[in-house]
């Protein structure tokens, strides 16, 4: 039945009677996790970052009386980025909420059914939400659409993460939805699962 196993470690034991197609996935689904990774280490040098820039803020305009321009629209665009840049790096360690009352009833088949019904559901909000993102990033960049703030950043910059969170997120759910399609197995993380 299973011709791959994946573990909470990452580690995934081949089988003889695994096909080169369930192979190629697998592959692909670990090289999306390493992006993830990477993606997830960013977002949370992101979240340092502005915790600094809000605290100087914070600092400079209390106790030096001095205006803070950039630091807030910085702060805010740094912990966008985290959000959706991290998105698929949660998903796959089970770190988002989940409520587990009909999952943790189901068994067999149809565990597996509810698995994958759930992760279609995902991965179509995925998709619009990426669709969605693609198309704000590419008017915020055709336009030349700026912050209207003191500071005025172009807005293609914090609209860019919305469509790489999206994308990165929907191409690991598609890899998991066709390992499942073809046979292989893929356990499910610790916490929740979508």
């Amino acid at each position: 039945m299973s011709a791959l196993d994946h573990t909470g470690s990452g580690r995934h034991e081949a089988s003889d009677r695994q096909s080169p197609r369930l192979k190629a996935l697998f592959r692909l689904r670990r090289a999306l996790q390493k992006i993830s990774a990477v993606a997830a280490m960013v977002s949370a040098f992101g979240v340092v970052v502005a915790s600094v820039v809000i605290t100087w803020a914070v600092f400079a305009r209390g106790l030096l009386g001095v205006n803070t321009v950039w630091e807030l629209e910085f702060s805010v665009y740094l912990l966008i980025y985290a959000a959706f840049l991290s998105a698929a790096f949660t998903d796959r360690s089970g770190g988002q909420i989940s409520v587990q009352i009909l999952s943790g009833a189901l068994r067999g088949a149809a565990a597996r059914v509810h698995v994958a019904v759930i992760e279609l559901v995902s991965l179509c909000l995925f998709l619009l939400v990426a669709y969605s993102g693609w198309i704000m990033f590419l008017h915020s960049w055709d336009s030349g659409w700026r912050s209207e703030t003191l500071w005025g950043p172009p807005l293609w910059i914090p609209h860019l993460a919305i469509p790489l969170g999206g994308s990165l997120l929907a191409l690991s759910l598609t890899v998991d939805l066709l390992i499942r399609a073809f046979g292989g197995r893929i356990e499910l993380p610790a916490g929740g699962h979508h």
